[in-house]
């Protein structure tokens, strides 16, 4: 066959397979051995310009891989190489499932580079009508797209992939989530029914200074001043509870026996939602192997930057926690030496032992039940002192600071519900001026239905 390339480049031939072939060589790999790469195309164009691609890839600078891996392979290499040695614990928490469960199955099939094959922005769009259809909450399908996207962003830098699709679609649409705060008579109602709580110091500094679970759950006496000329308190860690894993040679035999193989029956009342049988080859059920490792509470480090901060305690915080430290002691005491567990927390079981998220929660579903309030979560009490602190006229800068938010924007949003709280205040105070009056003078004509 005539020589259709100059001096130096690879020419492509017809195989007897019926395709055209060319191997070309790129560079040299780590183990000074040529790196050839091999490409074959329908005609003998198509495979000339998939050469000079190649060439030109290699001349800008980008790595080239013999073969791209699918979605399914790039995220489970992302997820193990990428997030979990560098981003914190619940960060892999979180993307694991929403890999697992939901990307891989729809999607993990497609390569994310090369042509056969390839990702499309229409299966990113059939796979987010598929979450949506399957009851997924709006908010996590976006939670899926970010994830997605920020894997495939990885996989573009370094050069797995030639383009990031997730540029190439619309992210799904979701509603803005105002934060959930207390009332203002809700807050009052909980400062009486903790009046004798043991814990009251605890829910005090949720609901005044907005600390988090974690924060309150893993501060110490190390980080509270109380007898000096200002008291302060500064968390510098926050209690963990990780899940455990597996410890033994074989998980998925370890965890067999404790599969779930069939879904619950219709009308179930055991769980709130029932979970789905296990998936083939299950590695889960950690917790029940006889050689488990890395779960159970620990302490790590606050959630970013910004929430390592100084707080100021005011004289009603400076009593309680006072008062707490004092019963503590006694309960030590009561316990006897040698029995109670001494880690120098603040808030701690009986026994001196650090309390469980799940427990805390619980005790906080118990204050609401003496104070005859509905049902609320705990980090509601965060957002009521956010909104609290806005309401009263506090500079958001500084409520920022209070609450330890890395972004000013996360704290603006709370300055919507604060606005609500105002006007039912100025609410309240008109009613209590005018009394009865009032429905008279709102109705006089032209009135648009406020006092003037």
């Amino acid at each position: 066959m005539a020589r259709h390339r100059p001096n130096g480049h690879a020419s492509p031939y017809l195989g007897a397979d019926g395709w055209w072939h060319c191997h070309v060589t790129i560079g040299v790999r780590g183990d000074g051995r040529p790196d050839r790469r091999h490409v074959r195309r329908r005609t003998e164009k198509l495979c000339a310009d998939a050469v000079d691609e190649l060439r030109s890839r290699v001349r800008g600078g980008q790595q080239v891989v013999a073969k791209s891996p699918t979605v399914g392979e790039w995220l489970d290499h992302w997820l193990e190489t990428v997030v979990k040695p560098n981003r914190k614990w619940k960060t892999y928490q979180a993307y694991d499932p929403i890999i697992r469960l939901h990307l891989k199955p729809r999607i993990g099939q497609y390569r994310i580079g090369g042509t056969r094959k390839l990702l499309q922005p229409e299966h990113l769009d059939t796979c987010y009508a598929e979450l949506r259809a399957a009851g997924m909450a709006p908010a996590y399908v976006l939670q899926c797209h970010r994830v997605l996207s920020r894997a495939l962003k990885v996989a573009v830098r370094r050069g797995r992939a030639n383009r990031n699709v997730c540029d190439l679609v619309d992210p799904p649409a979701t509603t803005r989530r105002r934060p959930k705060a207390l009332s203002m008579e809700a807050v009052k109602k909980i400062i009486g029914a903790i009046a004798t709580d043991r814990m009251s110091a605890r829910w005090l500094l949720a609901l005044l200074l907005g600390l988090r679970q974690g924060e309150v759950l893993g501060l110490r006496w190390g980080d509270v001043d109380l007898d000096a000329e200002k008291p302060m308190l500064s968390p510098k860690k926050q209690a963990q509870r990780r899940t455990w894993q597996h410890g033994c040679k074989e998980p998925a035999v370890c965890a067999r026996r404790h599969c779930r193989v069939k879904p619950c029956r219709p009308g179930c009342t055991r769980h709130k939602t029932c979970p789905a049988p296990c998936p083939a080859g299950c590695t889960g059920h950690a917790r029940a192997c006889k050689e488990r490792t890395g779960g159970g509470m620990v302490f790590v480090d606050l959630k970013s930057d910004g929430s390592e901060r100084p707080l100021p305690l005011d004289p009603v915080l400076v009593r309680a926690l006072r008062e707490h430290r004092r019963r503590q002691r006694e309960e030590r005491m009561a316990l006897g030496k040698g029995k109670a567990t001494d880690k120098d927390l603040v808030f701690t079981t009986v026994l001196g032992t650090t309390i469980d998220p799940r427990r805390d929660h619980e005790d906080w579903e118990q204050v609401l039940v003496r104070a005859g309030l509905p049902d609320a979560a705990l980090h509601a009490a965060r957002h009521t002192a956010a909104t609290l602190l806005v309401a009263t006229g506090t500079d958001i800068a500084v409520v920022q600071e209070v609450l330890g938010h890395a972004d000013i924007r996360t704290t603006r949003g709370y300055t919507d519900v604060a606005a609500e709280l105002k006007r039912e205040a100025v609410d309240r105070l008109a009613t209590v001026l005018f009394g009865g009056a009032l429905d008279a003078l709102v109705q006089q004509p032209g009135a648009t239905g406020r006092v003037q």
